[in-house]
């Protein structure tokens, strides 16, 4: 009688043990999808500074190159004023 207790108590916690390491499974399943999408984030979070990065590049040579342009406009109307055709 006593053997078909212990016999009852060791499939429950052959049972036991069972569904614990099925959550252990799941929770690392979980876990590891949560990192994969952390990831995934930092790598577009650097994606779009690189973007960025390259934009303010661009828009510096652009500033530049007005600035240059403006420098030129400028002297040459002061060119054409020293020469006396600046109506």
């Amino acid at each position: 009688m006593n053997n078909d207790k212990n016999n009852g108590h060791d499939d429950q916690n052959t049972q036991n043990v069972s569904q614990a390491a099925k959550l252990a499974v799941i929770g690392a399943a979980i876990a590891t999808v949560g990192d994969a999408i952390s990831t995934i984030a930092a790598i577009l979070a650097l994606e779009d500074e690189r973007q960025e990065q390259s934009d303010k590049a661009d828009m510096q040579k652009q500033i530049d190159y007005l600035t240059t342009e403006l420098e030129k406009l400028k002297n040459q109307g002061n060119n054409t004023k020293k020469q006396g055709l600046w109506f």
